[in-house]
């Protein structure tokens, strides 16, 4: 990778008769082609001053060279081109841009993730300044030793070397051992538990005492608000239960004298000698008829004398 140092001990004398323009062109390809760095895929977002969709581009914050020549090209340009020019790098700085240092530029394929990235070139238009990438390969990260588990040990392990599967296993439990009581189960861990716990259950308990305060309170104001409810509604409901039942009597009442009003009298009933029983033998009993059925009264005196027995 080109330094600014280089660039400008071994350029110095090549750049004197060219025009500003060409100078900062120049040595913007100078000191970021070929370069090859880390970057992350963010977005594709879009350009307002272009009216066009770029991809953003993260750099890894170990590079640290690179960023200091995009640093440098960036205010090379900000000083030579006007504000009409969109210049593809950004800084933590500026607004409206992700964090950290982004290249904002067109890639020929779809990319998600990391990648190793190589500077191809850098392209001037007369709106757009932008670096033009390509995709070298995909990173791959390695995984650290107490995240290997026994799947990856059988996979990375032929079946016949079993002292070579033994020595894996060994090393795995140590380091899960050694990651237990150098990371999990120290000091400072155990002593947070322990007041973690403590407070949890204080709080716990306080929580559990003032619930069945609230609650006994609550209960006392329901049976007091209860007692209170029973003894004005109780007079009211004997009172219409009373009110019930007097007017059931009443009607029942009504109805009785009703039935008895529609009895005929005594002096309208038409007796016959021949539908009294026992006539012919006993002449001295005369039958009573009154409703549906028949008494008989023997009479003592000469006189026949009716009477109704109620």
């Amino acid at each position: 990778m080109t330094k600014i140092s280089e660039i400008s001990r071994n350029s110095s004398a090549s750049l004197s008769d060219d025009d500003e323009e060409t100078r900062v062109r120049k040595f913007a390809k100078h000191m970021l082609k070929s370069s090859l760095f880390i970057g992350t895929f963010l977005e594709k977002r879009l350009v307002e001053p272009l009216n066009s969709y770029r991809d953003v581009i993260k750099i890894c914050d170990d590079e640290h060279d690179l960023i200091a020549n995009l640093k440098a090209v960036r205010k090379r340009c900000l000083k030579h081109f006007t504000k009409n020019v969109w210049i593809g790098i950004t800084e933590p700085k500026t607004i409206g841009a992700p964090a950290g240092y982004n290249l904002w530029v067109s890639l020929d394929e779809e990319v998600f993730g990391s990648f190793w990235y190589k500077i191809k070139n850098v392209e001037f238009f007369h709106n757009e300044v932008r670096v033009k990438l390509e995709v070298v390969r995909p990173v791959r990260e390695k995984t650290p030793v107490h995240n290997i588990t026994p799947t990856q040990i059988f996979e990375d392990v032929s079946q016949k070397n079993l002292g070579e599967l033994g020595a894996k296993f060994q090393e795995f439990f140590k380091d899960q051992l050694r990651n237990l009581f150098t990371e999990t189960l120290t000091w400072p861990n155990i002593k947070q538990a322990t007041i973690f716990m403590v407070l949890l259950l204080s709080t716990l308990i306080t929580f559990l005492i003032h619930t069945i305060k609230y609650l006994l309170d609550y209960l006392l104001k329901l049976l007091r608000e209860t007692q209170g409810l029973i003894r004005v509604c109780t007079p009211i409901i004997v009172n219409f239960m009373t009110l019930i039942s007097n007017t059931i009597c009443g009607f029942y009442s009504l109805l009785a004298v009703l039935w008895r009003n529609r009895s005929p009298p005594i002096n309208q009933l038409h007796i016959s000698p021949y539908d009294v029983p026992y006539y012919r033998s006993n002449m001295r009993a005369l039958p009573y008829q009154a409703g549906d059925f028949q008494r008989y009264r023997k009479s003592r005196g000469s006189s026949v004398k009716i009477t109704p027995l109620d």
